[in-house]
């Protein structure tokens, strides 16, 4: 896996994708705080779903212009409006400090944008690589990635509460120099294909868009099961981590055999989170090494078991040691799991609907924030019992349908084999 064999698209791309992830991950994990501090919990739970929603309604939206309109034109119109919003956030509040709501509607824009220019990204990467060397580029992304979000959150962590209009800016900055390199130097490969759906009136082509979508069983079903497991992990910071602050209120050894360290659930949960970075960091390209042997599907179905049963045993336990062992295999199963989902969604997606179909792909990543968050409203009134074999029907669900999916591929090349 070297990263000057990729397509210099897709070299560029991974290359201000980090630099802008770890801007941005120096304040979207903090936003949540800086506006609750301001309007209370109440009123940020619900600016927290309008959020999501203007990004699940950017990402649509997106999609669509990715494949009527092209890639490079919807990234230079999305970054744009993006380090504009960050901009104004950051420079208004400086002179002269707005209403909350005022910086949550700033946040509306920014966010939609960002939901918009995901499917153009996706689809630039799946343009620009082939079946062979797929799961290597989305490996070293994730790799990418995840160094980013830890550098970009300990940014945060120092500098977030003092300067946080400072941070727009810079924000605003990283994202400006994006725009730059990718008008400059992004070579446009989008060609269009077909002029019928070029020339369709914008809201009739726009539902058919997507109602093709949806009856590709195939595509659905894979989708919901990769949301079904990433829902267990963003349940790690929500619904887990409350449980284990009500848990664990008082110090308990980090090893039962030994008390030195000691830790309360809060920081049980830090550490935990920690553990999985380093985890993805150190070893995300040597495990990659390691499974390159084995076919996608495989991979799939093994690392999608371990990395379910690592959140199911956190969801239920409270015990240190054990929480640490889950989180390992967890994030392993991750590791396995991840590039090899992105990859195989990858050869599901027809060529001439790249971005529309990725943007309903990237919708399981606020879907599942949502599914999250109900679930820290059912604990009031269910059990972690009952809320832990939710989640084993869950997992187990994604793990049958990928078995049925690949079974039935299996069967159609059979069948085609029989027919040659």
């Amino acid at each position: 896996m070297n990263f000057l064999s990729f397509h210099r698209n897709i070299q560029l791309r991974l290359t201000l994708h980090f630099f802008t992830t770890l801007a941005t991950s120096a304040v979207i994990p903090f936003l949540a705080i800086f506006f609750s501090n301001q309007v209370g919990e109440v009123a940020t739970g619900l600016m927290y779903i309008g959020v999501i929603l203007s990004g699940i309604t950017g990402a649509l939206a997106g999609g669509r212009r990715t494949d009527r309109v092209g890639r490079k034109k919807t990234i230079l119109l999305s970054e744009g409006m993006i380090s504009g919003g960050y901009f104004v956030a950051g420079v208004s509040n400086l002179i002269f400090p707005l209403s909350p709501y005022a910086n949550f509607g700033i946040f509306i824009v920014i966010l939609f944008f960002t939901g918009m220019v995901a499917p153009a990204y996706g689809a630039i990467i799946i343009d620009a690589s082939s079946k062979e060397n797929r799961k290597a580029v989305y490996t070293f992304s994730y790799w990418l990635t995840n160094l980013a979000m830890a550098a970009g959150g300990l940014i945060g962590a120092l500098l977030f509460k003092k300067y946080p209009y400072e941070l727009f800016i810079g924000i605003s900055v990283v994202v400006f120099f994006s725009w730059v390199a990718t008008k400059y130097v992004l070579e446009d490969t989008f060609l269009i294909t077909d002029k019928t759906l070029l020339n369709a009136p914008s809201t009739t082509s726009g539902f058919q868009d997507y109602k093709g979508i949806l009856m590709n069983k195939r595509f659905v079903l894979f989708t919901v099961a990769g949301l079904f497991l990433l829902s267990l992990e963003e349940s790690l910071t929500t619904y887990m981590g409350i449980k284990l602050v009500e848990e664990i209120t008082t110090p308990v050894p980090l090893l039962e055999f030994n008390s030195f360290v000691e830790v309360n659930g809060f920081q049980l949960i830090g550490l935990l989170r920690a553990e999985s970075t380093i985890i993805v960091v150190v070893l995300s390209l040597v495990v990659a090494g390691v499974l390159k042997k084995f076919q996608d599907r495989w991979l799939l179905i093994s690392g999608g078991f371990c990395y379910g049963f690592g959140y199911i045993v956190i969801s239920y336990s409270s015990i240190p040691l054990v929480l640490i062992i889950a989180m390992f295999i967890a994030t392993v199963g991750e590791l396995a799991h991840i590039p090899a989902k992105q990859a195989y969604v990858a050869s599901l997606v027809p060529d001439d609907a790249r971005g529309t179909y990725m943007a309903v792909y990237g919708l399981s990543f606020q879907l599942s924030g949502m599914i999250a968050a109900l679930f820290v409203m059912a604990s009031a009134v269910l059990s972690p019992e009952v809320i832990t074999s939710i989640f084993i029907i869950m997992a187990l669900s994604s793990i049958v349908i990928y078995f049925v999916l690949f079974m039935k591929e299996q069967e159609r090349q059979m069948n085609l084999k029989t027919i040659a």
